[in-house]
């Protein structure tokens, strides 16, 4: 039923994600942001080269860890490869990996800067598939990506390794 789609189509997906755990020790107390949930939101376009394949895109775009000294907003682009299962019914399981970087915009005391650093993910998901165009997708992935240097210190996070859990519509053409 839903095979035509499968060879040589192109996804577009809008998702709600949170990004568990994350954290940033600097080296200073002061403007150490503790652990936390980020929530934000994106978009993913993935090519199926093949039923059982496929590269995909994702941008994701995080609200603002803080305290009172420090506030960290964070865009993460990653690409990669996906390997799908055949339809069973509407639900097709994928697992998937990847790369690419997050860029910090941070404010320390009244000082805002960026950065870019790279990341790495890997998880997998499924998609329920409504129709031959449409369905929903679930996702759990695994992040870790490269921390700014903030202030060069022995005791500061050189990276946070997190869980991200997603979930959105599929479009599919």
């Amino acid at each position: 039923v839903y095979a035509q789609s499968q060879v040589q189509s192109t996804e577009i997906q809008g998702f709600y994600q949170t990004y568990r755990s994350f954290s940033f020790k600097t080296g200073v107390s002061e403007i150490d942001i503790p652990e936390t949930n980020l929530n934000g939101g994106g978009f993913t376009i993935a090519k199926n080269l093949a039923p059982w394949f496929a590269m995909w895109t994702q941008l994701t775009f995080y609200g603002a860890a803080e305290q009172p000294n420090h506030r960290v907003r964070i865009i993460s682009n990653l690409q990669g490869l996906r390997w799908q299962t055949k339809l069973h019914g509407p639900l097709q399981l994928y697992a998937k990996g990847g790369m690419g970087f997050s860029h910090y915009s941070m404010d320390v005391e009244g000082s805002g800067f960026g950065e870019y650093k790279f990341g790495v993910a890997y998880g997998g998901g499924a998609f329920i598939w409504a129709s031959e165009h449409f369905g929903i997708v679930l996702d759990a992935t695994h992040t870790v990506s490269g921390l700014p240097n903030l202030t060069d210190l022995s005791g500061r996070d050189k990276w946070d390794s997190g869980l991200t859990l997603a979930s959105g519509l599929a479009i599919r053409f």
